[in-house]
């Protein structure tokens, strides 16, 4: 199981715009294969930031969804609301701890 911490920088003047299109969109997120869960949050101090936290059964499972999300036209939506280019940090979890 790993977990994606998708950190986003949001242009500010489009914050509400991007909010409301973002959760459009999570209800495919969380119904695509291998997704367990999907959280967004709001980065405490930083109302332009946003922290999306998902969890997948494995990083091939995520990395279909994302060459999804590129085929659909998701990706080029979410770079228009964007500041800076988007960060991915994947976390593999280990039960073995």
């Amino acid at each position: 199981m790993i977990l994606v911490n998708l950190q986003l920088r949001i242009k500010p003047d489009v914050r509400d715009e991007f909010i409301k299109w973002f959760y459009s969109v999570l209800p495919d997120t969380r119904s695509y294969d291998g997704c367990s869960e999907v959280n967004a949050c709001d980065l405490l101090g930083d109302e332009n930031a946003v922290e999306v936290i998902s969890r997948w059964e494995s990083k091939a499972h995520y990395d279909k969804y994302l060459a999804w999300r590129e085929e659909d036209g998701t990706l080029d939506t979410l770079a228009n609301y964007l500041a800076a280019d988007p960060e991915f940090r994947f976390l593999e979890v280990n039960l073995h701890i």
